[in-house]
Order: C-alpha cells, then sequence, then structure tokens
C-alpha cells in the first residue's frame, strides 16, 4: 500500500523552563497513515494535542522523537528530521496549511493576501489576482470586503481570507486545523463544499473539527487522540459512536 504521509511514533514534548524544567507532553507514540487522496479527520477533547500534531506535521513544531514520511514529487521526505530550506521548499510548493487564526500582511488587502502564494509561484499579478477573488467569492466574500483589510474583518471573514489562501495554489497536501469554526452555517456548507471539491481533485488531506457535520461530509478516516496518544482510527461511518470532541 501506497502512503502519502506516515506517522511512525511521533512524539512531542514541552519544557516549561518557568516550571523548573517540567515536561509537558503533547504527543507520545503517535502513528498512522494517510493514503494519496484521503482525507483524514482528527477529533479528540480541548488539550488532547490535535492542533499539535498538524503543527509538527507541517513543521512549526518541531517532533522530540519519531518520524514521518511524505512522499514528494520527487520521493519520500522525513518531515521530522528534514532542514528548515526542505521544509520551506515543500510549503511553497506542495504543503499546504490552515491555522485557526488568519495571520495577514500588514497594510495589505484581502484579495492581495489570497493571491500572494501564486505570485510567488510565477503567475502574474493579474492572473493571480483574477484566481484570488474568484475562490474568495466561491467562499461567499464579496467584492467590497475583497478590497478591505483583513485586519478590519470579523473572525468569520478572516478565516475565509486565510481558508482561500490555502485553497487557491492547490496544494498536494493540506492541513486544516477548525476551518470553519468561526462561520456560520450558510458559509460553513460554502467553504466545506470549496474543501471537498479540492479533496475530489487529488488533494490529500488531515483536518481537524469539532462538529460531527463537516466530519460527517468529509472525512474517509478518523484518527481520536486522547491525552496525546491515539485512541482509536477507523472508517468515519464507524465513528458515529464516538463523539466529535471526545
Amino acid at each position: 500500500m501506497s502512503y502519502h504521509l506516515k506517522a511512525d511514533s511521533l512524539s512531542k514534548h514541552f519544557t516549561l523552563h518557568m516550571l523548573e524544567g517540567r515536561r509537558l507532553r503533547a504527543l507520545e507514540d503517535v502513528s498512522f497513515a494517510v493514503e494519496p487522496g484521503e482525507f483524514l479527520g482528527v477529533v479528540g477533547r480541548s488539550g488532547s494535542g490535535k492542533s499539535s500534531l498538524l503543527r509538527c506535521l507541517y513543521r512549526r513544531y518541531l517532533p522530540s522523537s519519531g518520524s514521518v514520511l511524505y512522499t514528494t514529487e520527487s520521493g519520500p521526505v522525513d518531515l521530522a528530521a528534514a532542514d528548515e530550506r526542505t521544509v520551506l521548499r515543500l510549503r511553497e510548493g506542495e504543503i499546504g496549511y490552515v491555522s485557526q487564526f488568519l495571520r495577514a500582511i500588514p497594510r495589505t488587502l484581502a484579495r492581495e493576501v489570497v493571491a500572494e502564494p501564486l505570485v510567488r509561484r510565477g503567475f502574474s499579478p493579474e492572473e493571480a489576482a483574477e484566481r484570488a477573488a474568484a475562490i474568495l467569492g466561491s467562499l461567499g466574500l464579496p467584492s467590497s470586503l475583497q478590497e478591505a483589510y483583513p485586519a478590519t474583518m470579523s473572525g468569520g471573514e478572516q478565516q475565509r481570507v486565510n481558508l482561500a489562501r490555502a485553497l487557491v495554489s492547490r496544494p498536494r497536501f493540506l492541513l486544516l486545523d477548525e476551518p470553519t469554526s468561526a462561520l456560520d452555517p450558510e458559509t460553513r456548507a460554502l467553504s466545506l463544499d470549496a474543501i471537498r471539491e479540492l479533496n475530489d481533485a487529488g488533494t490529500t488531506m488531515i483536518g481537524i473539527f469539532h462538529d460531527a457535520e463537516s466530519l460527517s461530509a468529509l472525512a474517509d478516516r478518523v484518527l481520536v487522540l486522547e491525552e496525546g496518544c491515539v485512541r482509536w482510527c477507523g472508517p468515519a461511518g464507524e465513528a458515529a459512536e464516538l463523539a466529535v470532541g471526545v
């Protein structure tokens, strides 16, 4: 069986120097694999390690131990051990990440925030702006807000800009950390449609969701975390009895 990403005994510990070096366990011996084009949903109580897992996979956190074998277009790379240059290259070309909060470029319009990854990849400013406007429109953000600064927007509007920035470049692998948590039902449905469309086109995804509706709409399988460890992993249809956010 071929895997797009395979985590093996992945652990992450933090050392709290302000508390006499106390160690905090975020993840412990987490192992799972994701097939090409699959959507893996991640659930668990607050503090169970969900966001820490995604940050380790994206290498915002350096894992304490274990491996994360990611199959790039040119071969496998261990994201837990790769040098920073390799990680940055993969972020620019293959791996996308949607955090819970938008970190907008200062004094940059929303449409430009979304278009910026395309410009870096060689698209003309005009084509990048056109694609950015299209994806923002599909997420229900009107033209008037596309020409506004994200700092002036509501949390839900910022979240749509954040999601659009990740979707517009159509990455091979996408990590989603509660991408619809601040959205109303109508815009949540639009966002789920956009995510599903990209997944159906072949993008492999791992996503954190707290609501069962979003999870059932997208996930092929579900990974349940509890106190930094894998409690269960299996087909989404068999996870009905496991409440989201358990």
